[in-house]
């Protein structure tokens, strides 16, 4: 059942990072970011939601991809079951163009790829298809010269549809649930990374950690989000989602968080983490800018090496990189 909508001023709150992403072309800046863990009920589709409000007020043009098979965000957003066709099952199986499948959300202000029911076949539909490991990024490949993020709730599994997601991602971000079973999600997720590791030869990096749920009412929780902070460090979001009825209640209204109370604990939370999210993707193209100016200099250097006949006097070997920190964290302190 939905609920009356509030009247709320259409009211938007600023960023003190003012523009989103100073990059050069739209395919070249595009990140799909899988919101994504194996445990269900760690917030993965109040974050997607949320998140993806929070880029698109602070500029950026955003698609949200729902591939849970409950279609728990397209419910959230106003798209019943009845209406979710196309959706990115259709898409998937090739039974309709991506473009198709694409609604535009004038509320929020992004667009959104619903999630149906038959989701729950990938696993089936896809086996006799080739690259069926890199089918999604296939369809969502036209869609980079038409978003600045993609952004995808992720079903919490090991299928074949969570690998999709990874093997697709620029990054990925991870709800986590500051609990014993909480960190057991982060484990399992690792088959999925694995599996895509062995498809793809390499994975995307973890854009960052999201505790959510946190209550440090609850006996355990401060300890347990210390061990995670130690263990995973500056992967860890300074930023924590704590409890607030008003995210529990927005979904009811069709609404996201900012549209149902922008003064909220939530909104608040949720638009600090989107200045995190841009700071982070700031940096990541800023790394990714220097690592190819380096690369053109090399090239100049070789030319001139080539043309001169001599080698150009070096500016000193780099230090050896750190194997277990690309690796990612070692067995729990």
């Amino acid at each position: 059942m939905v609920f009356s909508r509030r009247v709320r001023l259409p009211a938007r709150f600023s960023f003190p990072i003012f523009l989103f992403l100073n990059m050069a072309s739209p395919s070249d800046s595009t990140q799909v970011i899988p919101v994504i863990n194996n445990k269900g009920g760690v917030g993965k589709t109040t974050t997607a939601i949320n998140l993806a409000a929070g880029l698109s007020r602070a500029g950026a043009r955003v698609l949200l991809v729902d591939l849970d098979s409950q279609g728990s965000a397209s419910l959230a957003l106003g798209v019943p079951r009845s209406k979710q066709h196309p959706s990115s099952a259709d898409v998937l199986f090739g039974e309709a163009p991506t473009e198709a499948a694409i609604r535009q959300l004038d509320g929020p202000g992004f667009d959104l790829m619903p999630g149906s029911i038959e989701l729950a076949d990938t696993d089936v539909r896809l086996a006799q298809v080739q690259r069926r490991e890199r089918r999604l990024s296939a369809v969502l490949r036209p869609l980079r010269d038409e978003y600045d993020v993609m952004l995808m709730d992720c079903p919490p599994s090991t299928s074949l549809l969570a690998v999709n997601a990874v093997i697709a991602a620029d990054a990925f971000l991870i709800p986590l649930l500051p609990s014993y079973l909480g960190l057991e999600g982060i484990v399992s997720l690792g088959e999925v990374i694995s599996k895509a590791r062995d498809s793809l030869g390499y994975v995307a990096p973890v854009l960052g950690i999201l505790l959510t749920l946190v209550d440090y009412d609850k006996e355990g929780t401060e300890q347990i989000i210390a061990q995670v902070r130690d263990h995973y460090g500056d992967k860890v979001f300074d930023t924590e989602i704590g409890p607030d009825v008003n995210l529990e209640d927005a979904p009811g209204y069709e609404q996201t968080i900012f549209e149902f109370d922008e003064t909220s604990r939530g909104a608040r939370q949720y638009a600090r983490l989107t200045e995190e999210v841009i700071e982070r993707l700031r940096e990541r193209e800023r790394r990714k800018n220097e690592s190819s100016s380096s690369t053109a200099g090399d090239v100049a250097q070789s030319a001139e090496r080539d043309t001169n006949g001599t080698a150009p006097r070096p500016n000193g070997a780099p230090d050896a990189p750190d194997v277990a920190a690309a690796a990612g964290p070692s067995a729990s302190r």
